[in-house]
C-alpha cells in the first residue's frame, strides 16, 4: 500500500506528508537565506543573527518537548 492518498485532493486527510515537506522547506529557507546573505555580504553583527538564533532555539525546544511527550505516551509513562 502506498503512503500517498489515492486522490491528491485528499492530501490534507492523508498522513500530512505535504504539510511536513512544506514546513521543512520553510525551516531550510529560514536558515539558508541568512547564511547565503552572510556568505555574499561578508560579516554579520550579533544583532542580525540574534533573531535567527532565538527562532532556532524555540523551534528545537518545541520539537524536543513534543518528542518527550510522544515517547512518554508510547511508553505509558506519566
Amino acid at each position: 500500500m502506498s503512503e500517498y492518498p489515492e486522490n491528491p485532493a485528499d492530501i490534507r486527510t492523508g498522513n500530512g506528508m505535504a504539510r511536513r515537506w512544506t514546513l521543512r522547506g520553510v525551516a531550510v529557507s529560514a536558515i539558508a537565506v541568512p547564511l547565503l546573505a552572510l556568505g555574499l555580504g561578508g560579516q554579520a553583527s550579533a544583532a542580525e543573527l540574534t533573531p535567527i538564533a532565538e527562532y532556532l532555539d524555540q523551534t528545537i525546544a518545541d520539537t524536543s518537548a513534543a518528542l518527550v511527550q510522544a515517547l512518554a505516551i508510547l511508553l505509558g509513562v506519566g
